[in-house]
């Protein structure tokens, strides 16, 4: 049985002196939350997937060009990747948030919520996302 692959995107942006992620949290989850991705479909790249996948969660448009540094987390049954994307990279990215929060117009029926997060605060993480988030939480806090 071959594993199945997901692959999306962390948006991310700094703020004065705090750096923040965007997290989602789904409809079946209680309390946890992780990165806006999906199963890679068979004659997509993991590009295509992540910006796929990251616009149908969030509606926002990503160009393959603005994706950077690509990070994976290999699973029992699920193996995840996710690309970084600054947040100042994407035109008028603003206007799909109010204040933190992803505007519920554009909220997917998948997610309950649709977040950012300062890396000094971060929720309780999905199991199969935890290693993957420490390696680009840590990749940011050394980048600035």
């Amino acid at each position: 049985m071959q594993k199945e692959k997901a692959y999306g995107i962390c948006l991310y942006k700094k703020e004065k002196n705090n750096i923040k992620i965007l997290l989602c949290k789904s409809v079946l989850s209680k309390d946890k939350w992780g990165f806006l991705k999906g199963v890679c479909i068979e004659t997509e790249t993991i590009e295509q997937t992540a910006i796929r996948e990251f616009y149908e969660e969030s509606s926002i448009l990503v160009k393959q060009s603005y994706l950077e540094e690509y990070f994976f987390q290999e699973n029992e049954y699920k193996d995840i990747g996710i690309f970084l994307v600054n947040y100042e990279n994407i035109k008028n990215c603003e206007i799909y948030f109010n204040n933190n929060n992803l505007k519920d117009k554009y909220l997917d029926k998948e997610n309950s919520d649709v977040k950012f997060y300062t890396i000094k605060d971060i929720p309780i993480i999905k199991k199969k996302q935890i290693e993957i988030s420490s390696k680009i939480i840590d990749f940011l806090v050394n980048k600035y």
